[in-house]
């Protein structure tokens, strides 16, 4: 009897992942979305390219974003280890870096993968986009040894020994606080919240589940610019308008806790030059 199913040549290590990390859903996340006006924004990303000569982008400021509220507001940087929440002492940004084909072409060689930004509140627009930069650049290059190992490891193991195995260093790592660095296993390495981009896609809204092993607050997805009809003062204008989406872990945040975050978010990108300015905690 011929099957109808084979498995492909290649398959990249962020879905091989991914196939031995969730079960059936069962506890949903909260999902959200918004669209920005941008019009200020844009003009100040394009100044700070033209002054810094770094290429700075809206993922980048969603970034900065991200993290300056989450510092201005510590109790929104939390996880849960055993069973029970704990406060984070930094804000970890974690943005995925999309590793193209050799040859640039093929979608089945392509992957994904990421860096975690340490501390990115104590970041600017322009430092988060510098480090992403250097850190993209290597991953691209496949000069990425922790990554490689990963990878290596997931292609030879069979998916359910990979799952459980997976499942227990996370277990140990996170909820232990164990350190096993020696075992090729990175110490938090998706950080406080996730952050990627979909914009260069063409996409503007688009919603993704919450990685088990991330064990952040969850991920947020930037859609692409477009120019949109808002109402001000009673009439219709055009704006330039950028998509948020969101998806919240909701044993860490509650519908409050995530209207206060959003508020943060969006003041910021409204506002930019409140983007780069020294983090005030609330009295």
């Amino acid at each position: 009897m011929t099957d109808k199913y084979f498995r492909p040549g290649h398959v990249s290590a962020f879905r091989t992942l991914a196939a031995v990390s969730w079960d059936t859903p069962l506890d949903p996340p909260i999902y959200g979305s918004t669209e920005i006006d941008v019009s200020a924004l844009g003009p100040w990303l394009q100044k700070v390219r033209q002054e810094t000569g770094q290429k700075v982008t809206y993922t980048h400021a969603v970034a900065r974003a991200v993290a300056a509220t989450l510092a201005s507001h510590p109790e929104l940087n939390c996880t849960l280890r055993r069973g029970r929440l704990w406060q984070r002492h930094d804000v970890d940004v974690f943005c995925q870096v999309a590793v193209p084909h050799e040859d640039g072409q093929k979608l089945q060689g392509a992957d994904l993968s990421g860096a975690v930004l340490r501390k990115a509140d104590k970041l600017t627009t322009v430092e988060i986009a510098r480090k992403l930069d250097a850190i993209a650049d290597r991953i691209r290059k496949r000069d990425d040894p922790e990554m490689q190992r990963i990878k290596k490891t997931l292609e030879t193991l069979p998916a359910w020994v990979a799952k459980h195995m997976m499942r227990l260093l996370t277990w140990l790592s996170h909820d232990w606080g164990m350190d096993l660095r020696s075992l090729g296993v990175p110490d938090d390495p998706f950080g406080s919240i996730m952050v990627t981009s979909l914009g260069m896609f063409g996409i503007r809204h688009a919603y993704a589940p919450l990685f088990p092993a991330s064990r952040g607050i969850g991920v947020i997805l930037v859609g692409g610019v477009y120019d949109g009809v808002v109402v001000e003062h009673g009439q219709p204008v055009v704006r330039p308008l950028l998509p948020l989406s969101i998806a919240i872990d909701h044993r860490l945040i509650d519908g409050l806790q995530a209207s206060v975050m959003a508020r943060g978010i969006i003041t910021r990108l409204r506002d930019p030059s409140l983007l780069d300015a020294p983090v005030v905690l609330p009295a």
